[in-house]
């Protein structure tokens, strides 16, 4: 299909996923930091934990909302009548026609199917990030600051984020694949229990199997992950900064 095949499920699903995206995390985020916050003055929990703790209550409850449209793409993406060669607006109006056929063929709760998995995937997604990201940063703030009061520049903090999604991606690779299995068009109607997924690749592989089962694409998962982790955690803040900064 050429370049434009690249695109298969990304109009409308992919458009309505990215738009929703960021806005749902952050008031999740928001609102888990407000709560953790007054815990952290009265020195009941670590900042360390407060800050890993809003990240994956934010990551959880995105992902639960926007496990749908990860479903409607993913169908698209795995559907074979979209390896046909088509237009880029011919695959849009088919893809629309997925969530109606999903409806009336599986039911409406058939939307939702793999939700539990993939909200607990962005659940352990954004724990690890935060976590890994404030580690790195601690780290780096102990190694080349001048005291405990110096601040970290944008740059380091970028790099700190983008070390941070290294970490969080091999840690949490697995249940990226367990969510795109339970979501394949192959799947549709068929309940996927993420134990036997596991087992089914180790018994038809051993260790070797397993590995490569579950880190198919890692270097794109990678990139996303890095680039995510970037934009939000540290991105996002400098973003905010520059815009607030400008208006005094």
């Amino acid at each position: 299909k050429g370049i434009g095949g690249l695109w298969d499920g990304f109009i409308p699903w992919g458009v309505i996923q990215a738009v929703f995206k960021g806005g749902i995390f952050g008031l999740a985020h928001a609102m888990a930091k407000a709560y953790l916050t007054p815990l952290v003055e009265k020195g009941i929990i670590p900042e360390l934990l407060a800050l890993t703790l809003a990240g994956g209550i934010a990551g959880g409850f995105q992902g639960f909302v926007l496990s749908p449209t990860l479903l409607l793409k993913t169908r698209v993406m795995t559907n074979p009548i979209f390896r046909q060669k088509m237009s880029l607006i011919r695959t849009t109006l088919l893809s629309f026609t997925i969530g109606y056929d999903i409806v009336k063929e599986e039911g409406m709760s058939a939307l939702m199917k793999g939700s539990h998995i993939f909200a607990l995937k962005r659940v352990f997604d954004w724990s690890t990030r935060y976590y890994f990201s404030d580690v790195v940063e601690s780290t780096m703030q102990k190694s080349f600051a001048v005291n405990e009061h110096d601040i970290l520049s944008p740059q380091m903090k970028m790099i700190a984020s983008l070390l941070g999604g290294t970490a969080s991606t091999i840690v949490t690779m697995p249940l990226d694949m367990i969510v795109a299995k339970s979501q394949d068009a192959k799947k549709a109607g068929v309940k996927v229990s993420a134990w036997e997924t596991f087992k089914k690749d180790y018994e038809e592989g051993g260790w070797r199997g397993l590995y490569n089962a579950n880190m198919m694409g890692f270097e794109a998962r990678l990139a996303h992950v890095c680039f995510t982790t970037g934009v939000i955690k540290t991105g996002s803040g400098m973003m905010y900064d520059f815009l607030f900064e400008r208006q005094k």
